[in-house]
């Protein structure tokens, strides 16, 4: 009583609220800049088990927005280090830790184990896929993004007209096309603002009380304030699985072409045979883990262009980056200059190294 009485004492909110909190099970893919306040704040509230998916470790740079770490973390497991930290803040609350990507192997089981979800991504791939079985599993899906100054929400799969991030997006964009913070930058407190009104859609689909952002999309600007509510409404001619078959035959990929993507480290050593191959990891200089046991050249994205010359003399181009996104833009601006090489990628960036 004395832990939540400031919510207790709300109009309409009261034990009963307060006990669907305990009972509720919300699974948060991703303890980045989205996920560190929805994390600290449906704990604090007293959601009774929490589930984080995320496979990177802290970074230097990560500590501008996300929060929950300090520089003590830095190089450990994200996931390790929220379940550490929010048991400290509420031992009610059960932290369940998922230290691994999201992918068409985990994600239905992890899904349908939660009764929401909570999209705290930073790549369309992840995005579009854990929209479908949120949608094949009818699942509400509390959607955020953000870039630079701005940021969106919306709620999916949720209510008696329920609408997908599809009706809005129809189709994964281009991830070559388009900037990640990494490249484009992002205001810090941005994070914590898309992420407490996305804690807030959380405790509002839990207690009842409130109306869901389910059929709108609010548009936020952190520099003027300016905010805008779009209501859309269900498409039926955007892709919009009946059966789990239906997302396996789905591509959720982009392909440069003419490359390989590598899964495993047997294959990598097994490139690694032939002459004149280099690894090049595009990520920024402060990222972690650091590769260990190969030749690695280091050349963030954002520098790569400035330094293709370096790359001339190798016939085998393999790249990496944290999640193999920035690795693919890697490869399409260096197939510009060097179309006839051989270029790989690492399909899940650094966690290959990880496992």
């Amino acid at each position: 009583m004395e832990r939540y009485n400031r919510q207790l004492i709300l109009p309409g909110f009261g034990i009963t609220a307060q006990q669907k909190l305990a009972d509720a099970k919300v699974l948060v893919i991703g303890a980045g800049g989205l996920g560190c306040p929805v994390l600290q704040y449906l704990c604090a509230a007293g959601v009774g088990e929490l589930g984080v998916v995320d496979a990177d470790t802290v970074s230097l740079s990560n500590l501008q927005r996300q929060v929950l770490y300090d520089e003590q973390d830095i190089g450990d497991l994200k996931v390790t280090i929220v379940q550490k930290k929010l048991a400290i803040l509420n031992s009610d609350t059960t932290i369940r830790i998922y230290p691994y990507r999201l992918c068409i192997d985990t994600v239905f089981e992890l899904v349908d184990s939660y009764s929401i979800i909570v999209d705290c991504t930073d790549n369309f791939i992840t995005r579009y896929l854990l929209n479908d079985v949120c949608q094949l599993l009818q699942k509400p899906l509390v959607y955020a993004a953000i870039f630079r100054f701005e940021g969106q929400l919306s709620v999916f799969h949720y209510g008696e007209n329920p609408v997908n991030l599809r009706d809005l997006f129809p189709e994964i964009p281009n991830p070559l096309h388009v900037p990640s913070c990494n490249e484009a930058g992002v205001i810090g407190v941005l994070a914590g603002i898309m992420g407490n009104f996305q804690a807030n859609e959380v405790l509002k689909i839990i207690t009842g009380i409130g109306e869901v952002m389910s059929g709108q999309l609010l548009t936020f600007n952190s520099l003027d304030y300016q905010s805008e509510l779009l209501r859309f409404k269900s498409k039926t001619t955007v892709f919009k699985p009946k059966t789990k078959t239906d997302i396996l035959n789905q591509s959720y990929d982009y392909h440069c072409k003419n490359i390989t993507h590598i899964n495993d480290l047997e294959t990598l050593k097994n490139v690694f045979y032939r002459k004149k191959t280099m690894l090049i990891d595009v990520r920024n200089t402060d990222e972690l883990p650091k590769i260990v046991g190969f030749n690695v050249m280091a050349i963030p994205l954002p520098e790569l262009e400035y330094h293709l010359e370096k790359l001339a003399d190798s016939e085998t181009l393999v790249f990496t980056c944290q999640s193999g996104i920035r690795s693919l833009k890697a490869i399409a601006l260096v197939q510009k200059h060097y179309p006839d090489k051989n270029y790989y990628n690492l399909k899940n960036g650094i966690a290959l190294f990880t496992k």
